[in-house]
């Protein structure tokens, strides 16, 4: 397996704009050729050799994974519109990690500032600390967000997580979001998103949720009075075809749409 090291220097005055650091960029390049790879500290054209060491040999893509060392903070958008291979982050890391790929897996060893994940279109974010705001969400101005993949948080989403998610049976695409617990507005404006939580949620869970599913294994402090109560079911059964075992009361919602919605919220008994 071919293997690429970066390991941070020093730690960056303003913010670095690091787009480049995906194994589509790597794939095939020697170590001098990705020390040369573009990087912005803040409006100043830099290169990577400029704030990482560089090791290892590259390779194919999809046979390619970058380990990264080192506090990334205030390192932006590593493995933006990734396709394949895989990227571990031994750390904490900045915002938009992993925003619109579409293959491969990020491994955050850590915590990851806002909009991770944003409009994923496929692969895989897991992030075994906390998350911040807008996981997995539409930027502003945009209609249509997580469309596919999974992203896994082992610790809280910040609010307005997997905002504007969108399905698609035809093409067999489910985005999905599995958390340890959330912020407020979870799943607002969902339109076939699923979101499982394995704790608590803050409140507003599924305002304007369309169609889709969220599954709080916890509570909710405040369920929005647009839900509907259905019954009491023992196992959820989602449109991809996993099953989640468990007591839990089904509600329908968000009634505030304006039309009927397919949405459904399950929260534990």
């Amino acid at each position: 397996m071919a293997e690429i090291k970066l390991k941070l220097k020093k730690e960056p005055e303003f913010p670095l704009e690091a787009e480049t650091i995906t194994p589509d960029n790597f794939a095939g390049k020697t170590q001098a050729d990705i020390k040369k790879l573009i990087i912005y500290h803040g409006n100043e054209e830099k290169t990577i050799g400029d704030f990482f060491e560089v090791s290892g040999k590259s390779g194919d893509i999809n046979d390619l994974t970058i380990i990264i060392e080192g506090n990334l903070s205030s390192v932006k958008r590593i493995g933006e519109k990734m396709s394949g291979g895989a990227i571990i982050i031994n750390g904490n890391v900045g915002m938009h990690v992993g925003n619109n790929m579409t293959g491969g897996k990020i491994t955050v060893n850590g915590n990851a500032d806002d909009w991770a994940g944003a409009m994923l279109k496929g692969g895989e974010l897991e992030i075994n600390g906390d998350a911040g705001h807008y996981v997995g969400a539409a930027y502003r101005g945009y209609w249509q967000g997580m469309e596919d993949g999974v992203i896994k948080v082992k610790g809280k989403v910040g609010n307005e997580s997997m905002l504007w998610a969108r399905n698609s049976k035809g093409a067999n695409k489910w985005p999905k979001l599995i958390c340890g617990s959330a912020a407020s507005f979870l799943g607002m404006h969902n339109h076939g998103g699923t979101i499982i939580v394995e704790g608590d949620c803050d409140r507003c869970t599924g305002a304007d949720q369309a169609w889709g599913n969220i599954v709080i294994k916890g509570e909710v402090s405040r369920r929005l009075p647009s839900y509907t109560k259905v019954g009491e079911v023992n196992i959820v059964e989602l449109p991809n075809g996993d099953k989640i075992n468990g007591k839990f009361i089904e509600y329908s919602g968000d009634h505030s749409v304006s039309k009927e919605t397919n949405g459904r919220l399950f929260i534990a008994v």
